[in-house]
């Protein structure tokens, strides 16, 4: 394509020389009728005149096509970019609902754990009481004296107004 190109444009080329270097000689003016008026034009300048109208008409023509073709690649590549933005959109939802089925998975398995050991703890017999703690009435074993171990700070002492009742010598 290009070599032909290159031979077209030689070739033209070639022929406005030829034109040029034969209207050169003649004298005698070219009448044109534009718009109502007559325009007297000799050949040399017509000549020119025609290839100036060429030349812009292929300059137009160039920008036009290349404008079509600008704005076409613009489209392609807008609508790529758009399908491919529909791409992440659709995976990122994907990867969300799968995320939320993880989790979903994980929740019940965690609640299924949790109701097999809550099973588990209700089939177990009640522990019994701790045997220094079972024959002490519930209110002697809050007033009763705590021994602390060393190192460590006394507890602290009843509330005021509460005194235990001295034991009974009978």
């Amino acid at each position: 394509m290009v070599l032909l190109g290159l031979i077209l444009v030689l070739l033209a080329a070639g022929a406005g020389v030829l034109l040029f270097a034969g209207t050169a000689r003649l004298t005698d003016t070219v009448d044109i009728e534009i718009l109502g008026g007559t325009l007297s034009l000799p050949p040399l300048t017509l000549l020119v005149t025609g290839m100036v109208v060429i030349t812009v008409f292929w300059l137009g023509w160039a920008l036009l096509r290349a404008g079509l073709r600008r704005g076409k690649r613009k489209r392609v590549e807008a609508k790529e970019a758009a399908a491919a933005a529909e791409a992440r959109r659709v995976a990122d939802e994907q990867r969300m609902k799968e995320q939320m089925a993880a989790r979903d998975r994980e929740l019940a398995d965690e609640r299924r754990r949790r109701e097999e050991e809550t099973a588990a703890l209700r089939q177990q017999p009640p522990a019994p009481a701790p045997a220094e703690h079972r024959d002490i009435p519930a209110d002697s074993r809050q007033d009763s004296p705590t021994i602390a171990p060393s190192g460590s700070t006394p507890p602290p002492p009843p509330p005021s107004g509460h005194r235990p009742s001295p034991p009974s010598g009978h």
